[in-house]
C-alpha cells in the first residue's frame, strides 16, 4: 500500500514544513508561496490553489470550508491535518478521518476536548509533554508524544562570528510572557532580534535564519510552552541556551550543561554575558546542545514516529 494522501489546511508555518518533511503525499490547502519566507516547499507537497494571493492572508473558517467543498473532501484524500482550534471546528460535521496535532492545553475549551476525546474519527498527537501530561491526568487518555524532529545536515555547525544574542520570537512585544525581563537583560548588549511579523523589519528568509543561527553567539529563549522550533534549531546548530523558567524548560536547557535558565533579567543578563565574554563556555556549551538535538531531536526519529502513527 502507498503512502496516504494527507489534506493539509495552512497552519504554523515551521509546523507545517517539519511535517511535510515526512515526505509523505501532502495536498496543501492553499498555495505554498504564501509561507516561503518561513520555509522552502518540500518536492512532495501539491498546491491546491494555482497562485498565492494576498487576500489569501484574509480567509477564514467560511472561506476553508468553501475550498474544502470545492476540492472534493474527504474523496480523493485519506486524512485531513490539522493544528488549530478553529481548524477542529471546521471538520466537526465533516466525514474523513482526521488527525489533530495539538500544543496547547488553551487551544480548545474543555468540553471540546471531551469532545474531540470520544470521537473515533479524529486522533491527537502532540509534541508538547506538558500537554500529553494534563490530557493523562484530566481525560485519562495516553495521546501520543511526537517531539520535533530536524535534519542536522541543514543546521551547519555555529561560527559565533557576529558575536550576537540571538532570540526569535514574533509578536513577542504584544504577546507578553517575560519582554520586560528581556529587554532590561539585554540593554547595551549585542543583540539580534528577529520577529518575522514586524512589518518595520526586513524580511528573513530562510537562509536569512539558518545564517542568524550559525553566526550568533548564543540564544536567547522564551516562550509560553515548554519549546519552540527556534530553540531546537539553535540547539541542533550547536548554539549555547538562556532561557528564562517556563514550565518544562529543563528538558531542553540543561543548566551548567547546554546553557543557563534565569528568573529574573538580572539572572539572565549575567548568563548572557559568561557566554559573550568566555569563548571555552560557550564553545563546550553549544558542543553540549547539537549532541543533545542529535540524540532527541533528529529527523529520522521524527519521521519514522510519524509514519508508524499514520500506518497504525
Amino acid at each position: 500500500m502507498g503512502d496516504p494522501r494527507i489534506l493539509m489546511v495552512p497552519t504554523h508555518p515551521g509546523v507545517q514544513y517539519h511535517f511535510c518533511r515526512t515526505g509523505l503525499r501532502i495536498a496543501f490547502l492553499g498555495h505554498w508561496d504564501q509561507f516561503h519566507y518561513w520555509r522552502p516547499r518540500p518536492s512532495n507537497v501539491e498546491n491546491l490553489l494555482p497562485r498565492f494571493e494576498d487576500a489569501h492572508l484574509e480567509l477564514g473558517p467560511s472561506d476553508y470550508a468553501r475550498l474544502l467543498d470545492e476540492v472534493g473532501y474527504p474523496d480523493g484524500f485519506d486524512l485531513a491535518w490539522l493544528m488549530f482550534n478553529w481548524q477542529v471546528k471546521l471538520f466537526w460535521d465533516r466525514p474523513g478521518d482526521k488527525l489533530f496535532r495539538v500544543a496547547k492545553v488553551a487551544e480548545l475549551e474543555r468540553d471540546d476536548w471531551a469532545r474531540l476525546l470520544e470521537r473515533d474519527d479524529f486522533s491527537v498527537v502532540s509534541f508538547y509533554p506538558n500537554t500529553v501530561r494534563w490530557l493523562k491526568e484530566t481525560f485519562g487518555v495516553d495521546v501520543p508524544y511526537v517531539p520535533l524532529g530536524l535534519d542536522p545536515e541543514v543546521y551547519a555547525p555555529a561560527t559565533g562570528e557576529d558575536g550576537n544574542i540571538l532570540s526569535i520570537i514574533h509578536s513577542y512585544r504584544d504577546r507578553g510572557w517575560h519582554y520586560a525581563a528581556w529587554c532590561e537583560a539585554t540593554e547595551g548588549l549585542p543583540l539580534l532580534h528577529v520577529d518575522h511579523l514586524d512589518p518595520d523589519q526586513p524580511v528573513f528568509e530562510y537562509d536569512d535564519l539558518q545564517r542568524a543561527l550559525r553566526r550568533a553567539r548564543l540564544y536567547l529563549h522564551d516562550g509560553e510552552q515548554e519549546y519552540t522550533i527556534t530553540l531546537i534549531e539553535a540547539m541542533m546548530t550547536g548554539l549555547p541556551l538562556v532561557s528564562f523558567r517556563i514550565p518544562g524548560i529543563e528538558g531542553y536547557v540543561e543548566h551548567g550543561v547546554n546553557g543557563f535558565i534565569g528568573e529574573t533579567a538580572a539572572e539572565i543578563r549575567e548568563h548572557c554575558r559568561a557566554l559573550l565574554s568566555d569563548d571555552a563556555l560557550a564553545a563546550r556549551m553549544g558542543a553540549a546542545s547539537r549532541a543533545k538535538a542529535m540524540r532527541e531531536f533528529h529527523e529520522d526519529r521524527w519521521r519514522q514516529q510519524w509514519r508508524a502513527l499514520l500506518a497504525g
